[in-house]
């Protein structure tokens, strides 16, 4: 396995040796973070040095060869690539393109969940401006962070990506849990590929926190995302609150407080305000204010408007830019490759969080000519890498009946994270302490951080050696690590 080490985003390519043939290649995900500084730059990198891995036998004048290429959900920092590369990528010769049922435009829950991610990144935009020209810069730089695994730097959208990789390959295929991955000729009698996640259940693929369930140191997403857009709407001047059925009063229900403000408003008998109200708001939300009378102190305050909740409506926007993002996570492709010689197993999470992982024990894989039945918990126990989930955050990797399951002693976890640019961006838990410190003690410090020194720097002695089920390793720096498992 290649395993890119080039910022906050996942790229990974698994050759599946082959005797007397070049190896079967499967790329997994091509992203990068768009707070990566020159991601673009780095990630045209990446898929130069995958030119030259995916050449056959090393032929500079042959097609660099891609047997599959894994899209394992839509989010920016795991398909950004295939639109910032996508000149590269086009002179690959792909063989198939592998993508979860969340995926298909032939699912009608598919279709669903792309509709509702549609609604909620369009509303989260329009909350972004409008959160930037109210002067509120903290809020804007959250939710920009989050948008950053929807949105490129120039607004490109990771849908987009998404389409790129779509027509790399005419073969597109659309995998479900349960389901092992058909591959070509003798290569399944030494490999076997399992399906593990997405789940079917909706309410899984929107169970995305649990702190009793991972390692610690509402309303549904549709009605969020249609308050958003209702409000912006409002806001526009698009939509009368009389057609807004989740408006908290009806539109014949008090005064809009712009007209009062600006003297607009019968105070006249049988008015529903009175000339008192109006002096009354008028002093009190839009000032000048009263003086302070405190001991030792005379200051007066110019304006009330501290007062006013105008925009306490775009906090919405923090709460499902965030459900949005994890929301996607759960919709991650999970594979489980099998060495079959061995029985150990390799398990790519991608970003799935908690509901993704609470399936996977339970999936169920039917005998299949010469493979066995086997369980998705069964597969966990004999795990011996494992990439862990979303850069490393608490809450996408599971403990029990998720990384306690992992008890071969070999296991090795591999983290593509950039702690310094998350916590640039106020990604606090971005690698989670306390997933660190179980990861360190169930893999007996066998843990590959993408952003440690001995990674990023020329000459650093490499902190991990090999050993177990990790036969060698190399160090090409601030780029990549390839290491044979067996």
């Amino acid at each position: 396995m290649h395993l890119y080490c080039h910022g906050l985003g996942d790229c990974m390519l698994i050759e599946l040796a082959r005797p007397g043939g070049e190896p079967y290649r499967i790329l997994l995900d091509c992203g990068i973070h768009t707070s990566a500084l020159d991601g673009t730059g780095k990630i045209r990198r990446v898929v130069e040095d995958l030119a030259t891995l995916a050449r056959p036998e090393g032929d500079p004048n042959r097609s660099p060869r891609l047997d599959a290429v894994v899209g394992t959900h839509e989010h920016w920092d795991h398909i950004s690539g295939f639109h910032q590369a996508e000149d590269l990528f086009r002179k690959f010769d792909v063989g198939e393109i592998w993508f979860a049922w969340t995926e298909n435009p032939a699912d009608p829950q598919g279709r669903l969940l792309d509709k509702y991610k549609d609604e909620a990144a369009d509303a989260l935009t329009g909350a972004a401006f409008m959160l930037g020209a109210a002067g509120d810069g903290g809020a804007r730089a959250d939710l920009d962070a989050l948008l950053g695994f929807v949105f490129g730097v120039k607004g490109e959208r990771s849908r987009d990506a998404r389409e790129k990789l779509r027509s790399l390959s005419s073969n597109v295929r659309h995998f479900e849990p349960g389901e092992r991955v058909t591959l070509p000729g003798d290569l399944g009698r030494d490999y076997r590929i399992y399906v593990m996640a997405p789940p079917r259940d909706s309410k899984l693929l929107g169970l995305t926190d649990s702190l009793d369930d991972t390692y610690r140191f509402g309303a549904s997403g549709s009605t969020l995302a249609a308050s958003l857009r209702n409000g912006l709407a409002l806001n526009e001047s698009r939509l009368s609150v009389h057609g807004d059925p989740l408006a908290p009063f009806d539109g014949s229900a008090g005064v809009p407080l712009s007209q009062v403000l600006a003297n607009k408003v019968e105070t006249g008998p049988g008015s529903r305000i009175s000339r008192e109200d109006v002096e009354f708001l008028s002093r009190h939300y839009a000032g000048p204010a009263p003086l302070l009378e405190e001991p030792g102190k005379d200051s007066p305050t110019e304006h009330q408007e501290w007062r006013r909740i105008d925009k306490e409506w775009l906090g919405l926007a923090s709460e499902l830019a965030l459900q949005l993002d994890s929301r996607t996570n759960n919709t991650s492709l999970v594979l489980a490759v099998e060495i079959v010689a061995t029985g150990k197993v390799l398990l790519f999470a991608a970003d799935a969080q908690v509901g993704n992982w609470k399936s996977w024990k339970d999936v169920q894989f039917a005998k299949d000519g010469n493979a066995p039945a086997v369980t998705g918990a069964e597969l966990m126990k004999r795990t011996v890498f494992y990439k862990v989930g979303h850069h490393g955050s608490r809450n996408a990797t599971l403990a029990e009946g998720g990384l306690e399951l992992m008890t071969d002693p070999d296991l090795i976890a591999f983290i593509p994270t950039d702690e310094v640019m998350a916590k640039k961006v106020r990604w606090s838990d971005i690698p989670a302490t306390g997933l660190l410190t179980r990861l360190e003690a169930k893999t007996h410090g066998r843990i590959i951080q993408s952003d440690r020194d001995w990674l990023q720097k020329e000459g650093v002695e490499p902190l991990l050696a090999s050993g177990g089920s990790l036969r060698s390793l190399e160090v090409k720096p601030g780029l990549r690590i390839t290491v044979e498992i067996g």
